[in-house]
Parts: C-alpha cells; structure tokens; sequence
C-alpha cells in the first residue's frame, strides 16, 4: 500500500471515528461518568450524637428543648458525576426473636427516611466527593416521648424507644422500635443512578443515660452489616 492510499485510509477512519463519537457522545459520557453512592455508619459524633429538640405548646408559644439522641448515617457520592435527587428509602424491617434469628416485621410500612437539617425525603442533587447525613432515628427522654407522640402502650413508661425518621409518621406508629435488636435494609437511590443495598443493625435496649458515651455503650447501638 503506497503513502497516499494509507494516507487516505487513515482520514476515512478518523473521520468514522468522529461520527461515532458524536452519535453516542452522550451514551459514552454516561458509561465513563456516574454517581456512586456509599452509606458509611460510624456512632460517633457528628453522625450520631446528642442533642435537643425544640418543642413549641401551640396552645400557650412555650418553647421547651428537650434532651434527645439521634442516629445518622453518611451518604457519600464516590462517583464523578453529580447524584441528582437522592434517596435513602427503608425497603424492610426485621426484629430479633427468642431464638436468635431475625423475622421481618410484616406491618411495617416501607418509605423513605429524612435528610438530616433540611428534613426532606429527596436531596436536590450530590456532587462527587461531597456527603450529606441522612437521619435514621431519634430516642427522647422517656419522661417527655409521650408529649411528642413516641410512646407505646407496651413498653413502660421509664423506657427509650428509638422513632424512624421517615418522611411520614404512620397511624399504626410502626416507626416506634421498642426495646430490641432490628435489621433495616436501606436502598439508597439517585433519578441518575442505579440502587445501592445496604443492611443496618440496631440495638435499642431500652435505657437512657445522659452520658453520650454511656448511651452509645449501653443504650443505642447501630452498626453497618452489608
């Protein structure tokens, strides 16, 4: 093959080259950049640490803040390419029974959980390498749970329960998790991204202390399985 015969071969091949390229520009862009979501569970501060919240009597304006726990977890886009309308969605629910194994709470309604500060169930968009905390639960002084509606009629009065953070709070208070060890498997989801399982472990004994470190000991517990 002479010069100008390879010389033309090579035009005819980068010229098909450049119509590929600008047929699936966007396919190739969308296979090479792409949100990667990742949960990282830690109990520590400031994922998961005590706080107050501020409760306002609408019959008298008295505001009241109140000493409360609250369990995050750390939702990271690992990706390189901006997450666009982010959720964490509760899929199930398990308990742990008398033998030891995990039966999955039928009555539970599956939902998303609330994004931590802005308290909404979609996150507008997350850039890569930026991270955003998802709230998955609150456990208030038992002496003031009832005045906030996350009391159950089968746990005593002296006790924690640990309330869901979820983007509703149902009727049938299936939110409310007594004193016990659960199972929650998390989907977190993006509009441009595919699902990402997780499966998160609780603890919830059903003791308060004011101690963070006692609490985070003895009281709450919450640990990333899968």
């Amino acid at each position: 093959m002479n010069c100008a015969a390879a010389a033309a071969w090579a035009g005819a091949f980068a010229t098909l080259l450049a119509v590929l390229v600008a047929l699936f520009k966007e396919e190739l862009q969308r296979f090479w950049r792409k949100p990667k979501l990742e949960a990282v569970v830690r109990l520590t501060t400031p994922d998961c640490h005590k706080t107050e919240i501020t409760v306002t009597n609408r019959q008298t304006g008295q505001v009241d803040r109140w000493p409360c726990y609250y369990l995050r977890i750390w939702i990271e886009n690992r990706g390189n390419q901006r997450a666009e309308q982010v959720q964490v969605f509760v899929s199930k629910l398990w308990r742990k029974r008398a033998d030891g194994t995990f039966g999955e709470e039928r009555q539970f309604l599956p939902m998303n959980l609330l994004w931590a500060h802005i308290e909404r169930p979609f996150l507008a968009g997350l850039s890569p390498k930026m991270g955003q905390h998802c709230d998955v639960g609150r456990v208030i002084h038992p002496s003031k749970a009832s005045a906030v509606g996350e009391k159950l009629p089968t746990v005593a009065e002296d006790k924690a329960i640990l309330a869901l953070d979820l983007e509703v709070k149902p009727n049938t208070k299936t939110h409310l998790l007594a004193p016990g060890e659960y199972q929650l498997e998390l989907r977190i989801a993006a509009s441009n991204a595919r699902p990402v399982s997780k499966k998160v472990e609780l603890s919830v004994t059903g003791e308060w202390f004011d101690d963070e470190t006692r609490m985070f000991a003895d009281g709450l517990g919450m640990r990333q399985l899968i």
